[in-house]
């Protein structure tokens, strides 16, 4: 408990301290701009967001427990990603940490080995997926390459070829058999139809999830970013700006106290601070497809280690019965 609550003043210190530089580099006239250009009606919409959020993910958590044969109370949950999103208000890569930590504690050390590949899987994957890509497109700002288009559309396609194969046994059974002579940690998928459907229906469905709330979350806070901005026009250029500082906001664990409240400085500092459009048209890019990439091996590493965890946990059972 000392450990801890040394820990959390540490990084209140840190988190002042960033706030600070961060306003010192605000001109005061143009900090004046920004907030009676505000529309603090946007704001509300944060805590509502947040609230269902929890919710949801609180619900998903007891169904993955419920899925491993264990048992818990929702308020349990609720309590534990209270504490995780209290520590995402002051560094979000240190409350993510924290989350799969208790992760590991409840369904052992094998769930989830790699720490480090889990969070550049959540945090710089699925954001270059959903505030690059997905925002991009179909909020209609700018043209994006018709690539990138077929690459979206090729996403939700293979999703919904997913669920068709799922539901389609006599497809699942050669898919199975498939795996499993690729690599007999696949033996998890010798149990019956109704349990492995469900195993990758939760995998896909809490991977749905994810991409629904990133994506959710980086467009109310790009509405609020265009709302706060002094110009207050589509800009591409500033479009860009944004998005590439949302993505630093969120990779970078450079948090200055309050979820909602960091996205917001990063936008109306970054114009401040000497980053032009063009240069950041080109950094985000970058960013994103090393995102992309580094992201792809995250979750490849991510599955194995769930596949991993669920195999164990199937040999333990087995001992156990004989």
């Amino acid at each position: 408990m000392k450990i801890r609550f040394v820990k959390w003043i540490l990084q209140v210190i840190a988190t002042i301290f960033l706030l600070y530089l961060a306003l010192r580099r605000i001109d005061t006239d143009v900090l004046k701009g920004i907030v009676s250009n505000a529309d603090f009606r946007l704001f509300l919409l944060i805590p509502m967001f947040l609230i269902a959020d929890l919710w949801i993910n609180s619900y998903r958590i007891k169904s993955l427990y419920r899925f491993y044969g264990m048992h818990t109370s929702l308020t349990k949950i609720l309590f534990v990603k209270l504490e995780g999103a209290f520590f995402s208000l002051l560094f979000p890569l240190i409350g993510d940490a924290y989350k799969i930590q208790t992760f590991k504690n409840a369904f052992g050390a094998s769930y989830g080995k790699n720490t480090l590949v889990v969070l550049l899987d959540r945090h710089i994957f699925t954001f270059a997926l959903t505030v690059v890509l997905a925002p991009v497109w179909l909020l209609g700002v700018i043209k994006v390459e018709p690539i990138l288009q077929w690459a979206i559309v090729g996403l939700l396609l293979m999703e919904l070829m997913i669920f068709y194969v799922l539901n389609k046994p006599a497809i699942f059974q050669s898919f199975s058999s498939l795996l499993l002579k690729l690599h007999p940690r696949f033996s998890f998928l010798q149990l019956n139809f109704i349990a492995r459907r469900e195993y990758f229906r939760e995998m896909f469905t809490n991977t749905a999830i994810a991409i629904g709330r990133h994506f959710l979350t980086a467009t109310l806070y790009l509405i609020i970013g265009f709302s706060v901005l002094p110009h207050r026009d589509f800009d591409t250029g500033l479009f860009l700006l944004a998005v590439f500082s949302i993505i630093l906001a969120r990779v970078i664990p450079v948090s200055i106290g309050g979820i909602g409240l960091r996205e917001y400085i990063a936008v109306a500092v970054f114009p401040q601070i000497g980053i032009m459009p063009e240069y950041a048209f080109a950094i985000a890019l970058t960013v994103s497809f090393i995102g992309l990439f580094y992201g792809l091996a995250g979750g490849v590493s991510f599955l194995w280690n769930r596949i991993n965890a669920f195999s164990g946990l199937m040999t333990k059972n087995q001992q156990g019965n004989e």
